[in-house]
Formats: C-alpha cells, structure tokens, sequence
C-alpha cells in the first residue's frame, strides 16, 4: 500500500504558497534531493494556479482538490479543478518568437520539464484533474519514507 495525501481548498490564489511549500516538503521527506524537491513544488504550483484562474475561474465556490500519492518508485500529485477543461492539445509554445513576451502560458511548459511526466484527465461534467509524476533518483531512495507520509495499514 501506498502513502496518501488529500487536501481540499477554496480557489484562492493565496494558498498557492501553502501548496507549494507542502508539495515540496513531502518531497523532500520522501527522499528527493532539494533540487528535485523544489522542481516538485514548482510543477504543482503551476498546477494549482491553472486549476483556480483557468479552470476554476477564481470561484471560491469551486474548490480545487491537491492529492499527493507515494508508491515504491515514484512520487504522483493530482490536482483537480471543478471548471469547463481546456484543450491541453494546443497551448502555444511560450518559446516561440511570437510568444515570448507573453504573460501567461508557460505553465504547462514548466510542469513538463520540472517532473517526469504530466497528463491532463477531463472529468465527465467535474473539471480537470493534472497529473504530476516523478520518479525517485537513485541515490535518493534510500533517505525515502519520512515522518510526513506515513504508510497505510489495509
């Protein structure tokens, strides 16, 4: 069985350090080296803000739902909005030159570089739910399972 995590809030901007900081510091207990660590909290940063503008429209009514999963070898956050989708197909690319002094659009460019993979689930007449992954290093492994994420008895 694996460690579970879930954390429900109000679309409001100022718990996106709150999440951030929580996402990062699980990390950092499960056995990520602060640089990966800090990439994790960057990747759901970037999800939860797109979860409360974009898909919750800032609608306090509309919660936002952050869950964080453990497994053997890999760490995995879904963030959960309650808004209409997006079509994830076809952002911009906030590298191209007709892009880049744009203000918005680069954050699902960031997720992708700071975890291993990204994917986005629309959920049936519920929103959109953000998957983040990344995989545990090697040398990291052995420091994993803190006093944060504690195991499940089933």
């Amino acid at each position: 069985m694996g460690r579970h995590i879930k954390i429900r809030l109000e679309s409001r901007i100022g718990y996106v350090d709150l999440v951030h900081e929580l996402a990062e510091g699980l990390a950092r207990s499960a056995g990520f080296s602060k640089s990966s660590a800090l990439n994790v909290g960057l990747a759901v940063r970037e999800a939860v803000i797109n979860a409360i503008k974009h898909g919750n429209g800032m609608d306090v009514r509309k919660p936002i739902e952050v869950s964080f999963e453990q497994e053997d070898d890999l760490f995995r956050v879904r963030v959960r909005d309650r808004g209409p989708g997006f079509d994830w197909a076809h952002t911009a690319n906030p590298l191209d030159r007709e892009n880049i002094f744009r203000t918005s659009g680069r954050g699902i460019f960031f997720m992708k570089h700071f975890v291993d993979r990204v994917a986005f689930q629309r959920r049936q007449g519920r929103g959109t739910e953000v998957v983040l992954e990344k995989r545990f290093e090697q040398a990291g492994r052995a420091g994993r399972g803190g006093e944060v994420m504690k195991r499940r008895k089933g």
